[in-house]
């Protein structure tokens, strides 16, 4: 659903179910490919892809058990040597609502994720396993950004 301002007050503009793409169990729920201005009806274009700087994507995003997020399907540039590795030019913030995950990092740590859990991916090189016996189901607003060698952390 969304809701925009219309003449001073609040409607719901979108109520209506979003169709899975092919790219591995993304839901498209609201997307804007430039710096968002409101009031903004978020329309997901028929482009699959990642937003360039300034732009916003929201999604909802699953992963069956037993596998890793290793579908690119034209989307990210995963490594070849490695499979599910990737990394976007973006900040996503994933939000997971159920199942767990694992996001290994490419120096080999790893992180349990559980329902309830946020993490932070800022364009870094990672994959995504279930190792679950349930599907995982997260949300995840991604940002478009670009890319420096600057590291202030």
């Amino acid at each position: 659903m969304i809701a925009v301002e219309r003449n001073g007050a609040a409607v719901l503009a979108v109520d209506e179910n979003v169709e899975r793409l092919d790219a591995a169990g993304i839901d498209p729920i609201w997307r804007t490919d430039s710096v968002p201005e409101v009031p903004n009806s978020g329309v997901v274009p028929d482009v699959v892809g990642f937003p360039d700087p300034g732009g916003v994507w929201v999604i909802g995003w699953v992963l069956a058990p037993g596998r890793i997020g290793d579908n690119d399907n034209g989307i990210v540039d995963m490594d070849d040597a490695a499979p599910g590795f990737h990394r976007t030019d973006s900040v996503d913030v994933h939000v997971l609502l159920e199942g767990s995950l694992v996001l290994e990092l490419d120096d080999g740590v790893e992180i349990e994720l559980c329902a309830g859990d946020t993490v932070v991916v800022n364009g870094n090189k990672h994959r995504w396993h279930n190792r679950g016996g349930e599907t995982a189901r997260a949300i995840v607003t991604i940002c478009g950004a670009s890319r420096n060698d600057r590291q202030e952390i």
